[in-house]
Order: structure tokens, then C-alpha cells, then sequence
């Protein structure tokens, strides 16, 4: 098929337009340009997958036309997809996610599910539940929307990210909770049942060499573990027991390199049943255990 010379013909079709934005993107060595490239036109064009595949043969406008372009620009610069549509699916409800916080990512949704098992094991009727280092808020409110028996807490030390998840808990309906900024449990004066967190885990001089939509968009302040990574862990396992209930749980995300580090912590602090739970390509990615 011969390349799309986007500048050159002013008719084009939807399909056209897409197979121009593929190859810009392409061009620029974005990873998955293709899927990219059709989110993109799903996006600014309002329609669905079904709705494209029906109409891709229909000319655009050229309103819509300049407004894709700019969209692939900002992507062939490497910034983020869901950075640009202000908009990420996790657990299957959408989050508002904006530069000042990390994207949401399916793997730590496996943080969610173990919290989710957990909860329906215990069958409280009512539970307190605290996601610490928040960011969008999709950990916790998401086990809100999923678990109607608990109360949640949220809080970090950001001020964006206390807005963002407060306009997140909003707009998904989420009817217990409270959103409070706090550097890690400096303004927390409860106790909880359980205690949900993905702390800045990188090593601080791995960052440099992560990707580009990483390293240059995503804010540092998120992503940074210090030298080792497990300064957060560390802060948080050594308080954690004055804020958790006889027999709670405390459950992290980690690197796929952390877990005996992460697992050795809690044991030093004498967590009970600590165990390693794997994301769906057999990395190590929670650690959980239990105050004794």
C-alpha cells in the first residue's frame, strides 16, 4: 500500500487519515502506533470501534482532520496517550488522569484484586479501608465501587492529586469516603482494617533510562524510590502497625525485582502470613501481609 501524503490530498477518508496518523507515529518509533493511531480518531471523532469500522470509506472535514493531526503530533512527541484523552479505563471504570499523577496501569489492578478477595473473605459488614500515595485514586476507589461494605481513605502528599481524586470519587458516584492530604501518615489519626499502596518504587538512577513517556511526562515526584527503591516501603512498614486493626492487612504494589525486600521488611516488623502474589506475566508484583 502506498504511504499517505497527509499535506498533499485535502480529501480524505477516515481509513486514509488513520493510515497517516499509523505511519507518523511509526515514524517516531511510538510503541503500539497502531492501536494508538485508532484510539486517537475514536476519541476525537466520538465514535466507536463498530462506528469506524462502518464509516472509515466517509470523507472528514476539515475541522476534524486538523484536530486528529494535532493529536498524532502530540503523540509522535511521546506523550502519553492517556495524557492527551485525559482518560484511562482501570478495572473497568474510567479515570480522569492528568500530568500531575501516574498513568493508572493494568498491572495494579492486581493490587485491587487481592484486596477485593480479601474483603469478601472476611465478610464485615463494615470495613475502613486506606489507599495511601493515591495519585488518581483508581486503587481505592476502585474497591469502593466494587466492595459496598467498606469506607475508603485516600490521601497524599500532592495537591493535584488530592483534586484529581477528589473530581475522580465524583464523578463515579463513590458514596464513603474522604480524600486527605497527608505525607504518608502524617494527618492520619484512625485505624484501619486494611491498607492499600503503589509508592514511588524506581530506583532513582534508573529513571533516566526509562522510556520517554515516563521519564519526561510523568511526574518524578511518583515515580522516585531513592537509591534502592524502598525508601516508601520502608516508611511506611515502620508506622504501619500503629495504624492498622488487630489481624489487618497491608497490601503493596512492588517492582518485579522487590519482593524479598519488601516481604523481609514486614517480617522485621512481625507481619504475619506475608506472601508474594504474580501479575499475569509471572512477575512478582504484591506483596501482602497480615499485623499479628
Amino acid at each position: 500500500m502506498m504511504p499517505v501524503n497527509v499535506k498533499g490530498n485535502r480529501h480524505m477518508t477516515q481509513y486514509q487519515l488513520v493510515t497517516a496518523g499509523k505511519e507518523k507515529l511509526n515514524e517516531h518509533n511510538v510503541p503500539d502506533a497502531d492501536i494508538d493511531a485508532e484510539l486517537l480518531w475514536l476519541f476525537v471523532s466520538k465514535q466507536d470501534k463498530m462506528a469506524y469500522i462502518m464509516n472509515r470509506q466517509e470523507d472528514v472535514t476539515e475541522t476534524i482532520r486538523s484536530s486528529y493531526e494535532a493529536l498524532i503530533d502530540k503523540r509522535s512527541k511521546r506523550i502519553p496517550l492517556q495524557y492527551i484523552t485525559g482518560i484511562q479505563c482501570f478495572m473497568g471504570y474510567d479515570f480522569e488522569t492528568t500530568p500531575d499523577v501516574l498513568i493508572p496501569r493494568f498491572d495494579t489492578e492486581v493490587l485491587v484484586e487481592q484486596a477485593n478477595r480479601l474483603i469478601q473473605d472476611i465478610h464485615s459488614d463494615k470495613m475502613s479501608v486506606l489507599d495511601m500515595c493515591c495519585g488518581s485514586g483508581c486503587i481505592g476507589l476502585s474497591v469502593a465501587l466494587m466492595n459496598q461494605n467498606i469506607h475508603i481513605d485516600l490521601c497524599d502528599i500532592s495537591d493535584s492529586a488530592i483534586a484529581l481524586t477528589t473530581k475522580n470519587a465524583k464523578r463515579l458516584e463513590v458514596s464513603d469516603y474522604t480524600v486527605i492530604k497527608s505525607d504518608l501518615f502524617d494527618k492520619i489519626d484512625k485505624r484501619y482494617d486494611m491498607i492499600l499502596s503503589n509508592p514511588p518504587y524506581i530506583e532513582s538512577k534508573v529513571i533516566d533510562g526509562l522510556m520517554p513517556e515516563v521519564r519526561d511526562y510523568e511526574p518524578r515526584l511518583a515515580l522516585d524510590g531513592d537509591a534502592d527503591g524502598l525508601k516508601f516501603y520502608r516508611a511506611i512498614i515502620e508506622n504501619a502497625e500503629s495504624y492498622l486493626n488487630e489481624k489487618g492487612y497491608i497490601l503493596f504494589e512492588i517492582g518485579n525485582h522487590q519482593a524479598h525486600d519488601v516481604q523481609q521488611l514486614l517480617v522485621d516488623k512481625h507481619f504475619e502470613d506475608v506472601r508474594v502474589v504474580k501479575d499475569l506475566a509471572e512477575n512478582d508484583r504484591v506483596v501482602i501481609g497480615r499485623k499479628a
